[in-house]
């Protein structure tokens, strides 16, 4: 013979599950998590750009101080042609001087831009250092943040296997077919399945029963568990 009450606790402690779950799946530090994740991600992007951008311009900036390292030794090297008595045409000397000058203006003009490309770069290398600190103190958070889930997760899990231990043995007092019928009608009506019966209310369930159909079940006996005509619910009656 099926406990009647058993059967209302079995639901009532899988309601009771069912809250557990909900819970530790909508604490509120996976959101808080979530967002710390979207920041990161964010901050990875612009960060990734920011690079990108100092990057090129360190790139530019060392081509342009290579191209002014080249111009500078060819003049070294002509100057020494200049001074070392090989020249000796007037003519070429004053070909030679002009080259030279050239030169050095060029290496003046090259070194010129790699220092505005060098000023450039300093902004952004200010971003990327507020960047780092910023992706630290993200870090730090979500270590926090998952270490409180996981602090929650645990104690949820006490929680559940202690209200388990509880169904268990509250199942173990209602037949097997009968507990199959409340899991199949669970599906459909959810943490009230089963209703326990209420003369003063109705019935017990959502929709009242009819006069006729009260009056029924006020002589059956208790222990009596049956669907409910009008909607399907188990209606139990306990006494």
């Amino acid at each position: 013979m099926t406990d009647l009450q058993a059967l209302l606790d079995v639901q009532r402690l899988d309601n009771e599950l069912d809250q557990l779950r909900y819970r530790n799946d909508h604490l509120p530090e996976r959101d808080a998590l979530a967002a710390v994740a979207a920041e990161e991600r964010t901050l990875a992007a612009a960060t990734a750009t920011t690079e990108a951008a100092r990057d090129d311009l360190r790139r530019r900036e060392r081509r342009l101080e290579d191209d002014a390292t080249d111009v500078e030794a060819k003049a070294a090297q002509l100057e020494a042609r200049l001074y070392d008595g090989s020249v000796t045409s007037p003519k070429e000397a004053t070909a030679l001087g002009d080259e030279i000058s050239g030169l050095k203006e060029r290496q003046s003009f090259l070194e010129d831009q790699a220092i505005e490309l060098l000023m450039e770069a300093e902004p952004l290398d200010v971003q990327l250092e507020a960047a780092g600190a910023e992706s630290e103190r993200l870090e730090a958070s979500r270590a926090e943040l998952e270490a409180s889930i996981a602090a929650a997760e645990a104690a949820i899990a006490v929680e559940v296997a202690e209200v388990e231990q509880k169904r268990a043995e509250a199942a173990s007092k209602v037949d097997d077919d009968v507990l199959e019928n409340y899991r199949r009608l669970r599906i459909t009506y959810g943490p009230d399945a089963v209703v326990e019966f209420d003369a003063a209310r109705g019935g017990g369930c959502p929709v009242a029963m009819s006069a006729g159909e009260l009056d029924r079940w006020k002589h059956l006996p208790a222990g009596t568990l049956e669907p409910c005509v009008d909607c399907g619910r188990l209606v139990a009656k306990l006494s």
